[in-house]
């Protein structure tokens, strides 16, 4: 028997779900007290939040579901890191004027975000064809 690599229940959406709500609202409260707008505050909720989305069970989990959730990430990582990396490179090594904002490098949280945003709307595509693709 092939142990599950996704260790959470699939009630742990839920959990991610809050832990994402938790995260905005935190976002949106500290831009109200302080008036700036901290996105790695936001990546980082949004990170802890899609990792227990995007690892958890699926409520009828099989070897296609495993193997669709690979799939997605793998290509999620492709996709991700030359985005980085290109903000990296275009806005941190060219001089561009720049007035009062300071421009920052993408974080882990932020990157990991990215990553874990493309990964999970990707499988659910891919799970919505492949049950379009069963019905027919």
């Amino acid at each position: 028997m092939t142990q599950n690599p996704f260790p959470y229940s699939h009630w742990a959406k839920i959990l991610g779900i809050l832990i994402i709500a938790a995260g905005i609202i935190s976002f949106f409260l500290q831009h109200h007290k302080k008036g700036v707008f901290d996105f790695n505050e936001l990546a980082a909720g949004l990170s802890w939040g899609l990792v227990f989305i995007f690892f958890s069970k699926e409520k009828t989990d099989d070897e296609m579901i495993r193997s669709l959730k690979f799939k997605a990430l793998a290509r999620a990582i492709i996709v991700a890191f030359p985005i980085t990396h290109l903000y990296n490179y275009l806005f941190l090594n060219w001089r561009l004027k720049r007035e009062h904002d300071i421009i920052l490098s993408i974080s882990a949280y932020q990157f990991l975000a990215l990553t874990l945003m493309i990964a999970t709307a990707y499988f659910y595509y891919l799970k919505h064809q492949e049950t379009l693709n069963g019905e027919e």
